[in-house]
């Protein structure tokens, strides 16, 4: 009797729970109360509901409902308007500032607003996307070729080194230092924010189910959701960046600021408009942001450059013998030099297509009920942006699965700089604000790579183009492989 009892409230929960949904709601899933359809973190799991469901459809978790966009102009459309523009409001997305929200990447509204527009106007008057950071990019590309010599020769991974190049670019605008290759402290600290990337889902189903904080004990928490990863990137992060902030204040000039942190420190001060939200507290986090940033996303793509050279040979020598025509031997490539390379540029965009390194975007929310593709998308929806499905598309791009640098070549040989359908630096309202830089690190790093080195497998052995299994993105899995030196 008390079994049956039980079956019949469990129904009526259910009925009653999918009698609730709003009408109007994209397709999806009709999930259960509490758990409701879950969540899911992996492409091969949204291709199946795609299929089923088509380019938009919706998922629920503890009564969060998440939002899946397939179709590139469908992405375009959302993200270009304001009302998707919000990050998810959720308090663990701040653990760098003890749960207030601070920074550039995951706040709203109009501290996003003036922490967008100050980090933009400051970097592009410090060089970024101009030819004036020629220089300062080659200094690092000149360290990165020394330190990739003393593997060659050998089986070997990717040298640590690409981090801290990529990093010393942008952390030479922001601070005005840069950092030794093989940097101790650093080099710690990204190995912490490797680990906290690797349990990142863990985290995600705890803040969206915060119920889950409150019943469950610490130690079960910490085991499971891996918390005290977290605990270590705050302590570490702070000791580095805390640094880094007195050491700009020690040699502060108000009347002259070096670099983003001055000209920050210098707005906080005068309290001017744009520093409405400015704080030391909300400036440990715009470090960190343009931190895990600058050495990330870059770093991985030049990870990436190369085993797709390596797994490519002829057109890896293509590109070499592009580069010799028009560098000579002995000086480095520049931007001004990005115009008559568009083998290597092709290379680069078809590279960036074929890795899709963040296939789900960052994280979107809705500010207001709106509508997208006829369906009703309610306020504090999160919403996934799936570039890594409309870089795959045939209904932009021919034979998808295929390298084809031709793709982003005319007929004349020329390189073809837009293309429907791409978008590795997202789009939209909050579309990567380093999109600039990125592009000139990747052009400069890879043409001095290519110029100096020859990429290749291990004799009798294939290279792995399967990314590490890490939920929402796509990044290189290490693995052993052959630098040759070139003549």
């Amino acid at each position: 009797m008390i079994l049956e009892l039980i079956i019949f409230l469990s129904l009526v929960l259910i009925l009653r729970h999918w009698l609730k949904r709003p009408k109007g709601l994209p397709p999806g899933p009709l999930g259960y109360p509490i758990f409701g359809s879950g969540v899911c973190f992996q492409m091969k799991q949204v291709l199946n509901y795609q299929k089923k469901y088509g380019d938009v459809f919706m998922l629920e978790f503890a009564g969060v409902k998440f939002l899946y966009i397939c179709d590139y102009k469908l992405m375009k459309d959302a993200l270009g308007r304001t009302e998707f523009s919000d990050r998810p409001n959720l308090e663990g997305f701040h653990f760098m500032t003890d749960g207030k929200e601070a920074g550039v990447i995951m706040s709203n509204g109009q501290r996003w607003v003036n922490a967008r527009r100050f980090l933009l106007r400051n970097l592009r008057d410090l060089g970024m996307g101009k030819s004036s950071l020629d220089e300062a990019i080659i200094h690092e590309a000149r360290y990165l070729i020394e330190d990739f010599q003393q593997y060659a020769g050998k089986p070997s991974k990717f040298p640590e080194s690409l981090n801290i190049a990529v990093l010393n670019v942008v952390w030479q605008m922001v601070a005005g230092r840069r950092y030794d290759l093989y940097d101790e402290e650093v080099c710690d600290f990204i190995k912490i924010m490797k680990t906290l990337q690797d349990d990142s889902v863990g985290f995600f189903i705890l803040e969206t189910c915060p119920i889950l904080k409150k019943i469950l004990p610490k130690f079960v928490i910490n085991k499971f959701f891996r918390m005290e990863v977290l605990d270590q990137t705050v302590v570490a992060a702070k000791k580095l960046f805390g640094k880094t902030i007195e050491a700009r204040k020690a040699e502060l000039d108000v009347n002259h600021a070096e670099n983003v942190i001055d000209e920050y420190l210098i707005q906080m001060s005068d309290k001017t408009d744009i520093a409405e939200f400015f704080s030391e507290v909300d400036l440990m986090r715009v470090i960190f942001d343009l931190f895990s940033a600058g050495f990330d996303t870059t770093s991985n793509m030049l990870r990436w450059m190369i085993l797709f050279a390596a797994k490519y040979p002829d057109i890896q020598k293509r590109v070499q013998e592009q580069i010799d025509e028009v560098v000579p031997r002995g000086e480095f490539p520049t931007n001004q030099h990005k115009s008559q390379l568009p083998l290597l540029e092709a290379f680069i965009h078809e590279v960036l297509r074929m890795s899709s390194l963040i296939p789900f975007g960052v994280i979107h929310a809705t500010n207001v009920d709106t509508h997208l593709a006829g369906y009703l998308v309610p306020k504090g929806a999160y919403v996934f942006s799936m570039a890594g499905f409309s870089h795959q598309d045939p209904r932009y791009w021919e034979s998808p699965l295929e390298f084809k640098i031709e793709r982003f070549l005319d007929e004349e040989g020329k390189f073809i700089s837009h293309k429907e359908g791409f978008a590795p630096f997202l789009i939209g309202k909050r579309s990567c604000l380093g999109e600039s830089l990125a592009r000139m690190e990747l052009s400069i790093f890879s043409a001095a790579l290519f110029q100096n080195f020859t990429f290749s497998p291990l004799e009798g052995q294939e290279v792995d183009l399967t990314p590490q299994n890490i939920p929402m993105a796509n990044f290189v899995k290490d693995q052993d492989f052959l630098i040759s030196v070139r003549n």
